[in-house]
């Protein structure tokens, strides 16, 4: 997908970024220009990342940066936020929607992985957070509306900004189905998927068209779509080239670090796409000029320079303890007392009731530049989870990996890593089944050697999933099995890390695999990639019926697609939590340490590739 991807779109890409990159900006379509610059900040996938790299503090500090620079500043978030580490999984999601609120986003759409605590608690969510959701595309088939406004235009002095929201169909299967059916299993919810991509097009037209007619002088496109890796009738820039009146484009999804792209739109124009990566480690910064033009960058460093705080002092405070709550160190109450001394005389007496100024730029080699009160309001939220997650599980004396150990590179979903056999090993085991499937799009962080704590855990598995044992046939696994391998060389969610079963992908042999419009399996039209499975050393039997441990979510609700596990027999459900299941393969199974046999960053020779 990513070598069709790139023949299609990159030359173009690159010919239009060459003029992008020699012209002060992109002009929108006969815009009121503003009378000061429009800053647009946005973020993607940060996935509870909310103190990695710059961090939700850095951002807010950087937010108030801008303001100081114009009084036209907005924050969007372009999906993926609440989900992808302890903190959002513990609280499910509602501690990064407090988060937000706290930094102050003005825009947010539903990533996929929004809807992983279920619809009901991303509703729920989506009520708490004071920007609101945006979607053009999620409707609700029963009513046949859209569960959240398409677009929401904000004012910059007399210029209006219009920004439409679009969420990728790919969230049927990289979410879970279940969550957009209703009892009975029929779909009760929509993206506008179809097998040409038209459905979603013309939504996102209609949207574009409508925000128009509403004032909007500029029109942007806020998407998790993605471009690499993904579907291509539903990428971001298959959408642009569908349509018109885009003035440019935020995207998220695919984790691409885009600091400036062009796409090009069904009548010819350039359109400036940009994405941040993921987990904070850059912010964008999008800027319409006074002239009309349209400039994005990548802001991968926050500086305090120049930016101080205030703090009214409280009952028994003194300026060391001060320091050390804003500013990280006792030694630091100098530099507090140096920038009050104006109404400080003695620095061994202050005041309650004193408003004091805290010098922001004040960080500490290595330090990050902070928002002070934002810092405290995570730190706050942190505190609660530290005990819990500092807790000793196990120890590892090797380093367990979802990486390629040569080039860094996420294997695990298309690949085996030795973390993939671990995980797989403790569905197997601890569940007592003659196969375990672990999911690699499940699988999200290393763990480094030395102890084992449940935050590390929560961070292999976020997603809370349940263990269970179906009865499956031999024919489902092959099934399974090809699902999983079908986007080889290229990554998958679906990809499967095995225990008690050996395979064989022939990478020559192109994907036959058959899916309807949503995603799901429903067949294989010719020959079969893998081959050579081996269920504890014999040949796999497709008409036996095999135990099958593994999670909810890939045996019960048919997630990233398999959907040929529908109506097994499921002899355990949903027993044990899989950050428990986890803990209790290498505290029972292996004597509390994870040794020599895992030690291979590239697993066990259980997934053979040629």
């Amino acid at each position: 997908m990513r070598e069709m991807w790139k023949k299609r779109f990159l030359p173009l890409i690159l010919a239009l970024s060459m003029i992008f990159a020699a012209a002060p900006g992109f002009s929108a379509q006969a815009a009121e220009n503003p009378d000061q610059e429009i800053v647009i900040l946005y973020t993607n996938d940060v996935h509870c990342g909310v103190d990695d790299n710059i961090g939700y503090a850095g951002l807010a500090l950087y937010k108030k940066q801008m303001k100081e620079e114009t009084p036209y500043v907005a924050l969007v978030d372009a999906g993926d936020a609440i989900q992808g580490a302890p903190i959002g999984t513990l609280s499910e999601g509602g501690d990064i929607i407090s988060i937000m609120n706290q930094v102050g986003y003005d825009f947010a759409i539903p990533g996929n992985h929004e809807f992983d605590y279920g619809m009901d608690r991303f509703l729920e969510l989506a009520g708490q957070l004071n920007c609101g959701y945006y979607s053009c595309n999620l409707t609700d088939l029963r009513t046949g509306t859209t569960v959240f406004e398409p677009y929401k235009i904000m004012d910059f002095g007399d210029t209006q900004v219009a920004f439409v929201g679009v969420s990728t169909p790919e969230s049927f299967t990289k979410s879970t189905p279940k969550y957009f059916q209703d009892a009975s299993g029929a779909y009760i919810y929509s993206f506008c998927e179809d097998e040409t991509g038209q459905g979603l097009y013309s939504r996102v037209q209609e949207s574009v068209d409508s925000a128009r007619a509403a004032g909007a002088d500029y029109v942007i496109l806020v998407s998790h779509l993605g471009n690499e890796g993904v579907t291509p009738r539903w990428s971001s820039s298959a959408v642009v080239a569908a349509t018109n009146g885009i003035d440019a484009v935020i995207d998220g999804h695919s984790h691409e670090t885009v600091p400036a792209a062009v796409l090009t739109n069904m009548d010819g124009k350039a359109v400036p796409m940009s994405q941040t990566g993921t987990k904070l480690a850059d912010i964008g910064k999008m800027t319409i000029g006074t002239d009309g033009s349209i400039t994005t960058e990548l802001i991968d460093h926050v500086s305090g320079e120049g930016m101080n705080a205030s703090y009214t002092v409280q009952s028994g405070d003194s300026l060391s303890r001060i320091a050390k709550r804003e500013l990280g160190s006792y030694q630091l109450w100098n530099v507090i007392y140096e920038a009050n001394r104006d109404q400080i005389r003695d620095p061994n007496v202050i005041r309650p009731g004193q408003v004091l100024v805290i010098p922001g730029s004040q960080t500490g080699e290595g330090e990050k530049a902070e928002d002070p009160e934002t810092a405290r309001f995570i730190d706050q939220i942190m505190a609660q989870f530290n005990e819990t997650l500092s807790t000793p599980l196990a120890t590892t004396s090797v380093e367990l990996t979802v990486n390629d150990a040569e080039t860094g590179e996420r294997r695990v979903r298309r690949g085996e890593t030795n973390l993939g056999d671990l995980t797989a090993d403790a569905y197997r085991y601890v569940l007592g089944a003659e196969i375990g499937f672990s999911n690699g799009g499940g699988i999200r962080d290393n763990i480094a050697a030395g102890t084992i704590t449940y935050n590390d855990t929560l961070r292999v598995f976020p997603f809370g999933n349940m263990g269970c044992v179906a009865e499956v046939t031999g024919q489902q696994i092959k099934d399974a099995l090809e699902m999983g391998a079908r986007n080889y060389p290229e990554e998958s969610g679906a990809f499967q890390q095995v225990s008690g079963l050996t395979y064989t992908i022939d990478s020559s042999v192109p994907s036959s695999v058959q899916v309807d419009s949503k995603g799901n399996f429903t067949g294989v039209a010719g020959p079969y990639r893998v081959t050579d499975i081996m269920v504890n050393g014999e040949p796999l039997d497709l008409n036996r019926t095999y135990t099958l441990a593994s999670h909810n979510y890939l045996l019960k609700d048919g997630g990233d697609g398999m959907t040929m596990f529908a109506g097994c027999q499921i002899v355990k459900d949903e027993v044990m939590a899989d950050v428990d299941l986890l803990s209790a393969y290498i505290r029972d199974n292996l004597g509390g340490t994870v040794g020599a046999e895992y030690e291979n960053p590239a697993g066990q020779g259980r997934i053979t590739i040629r």
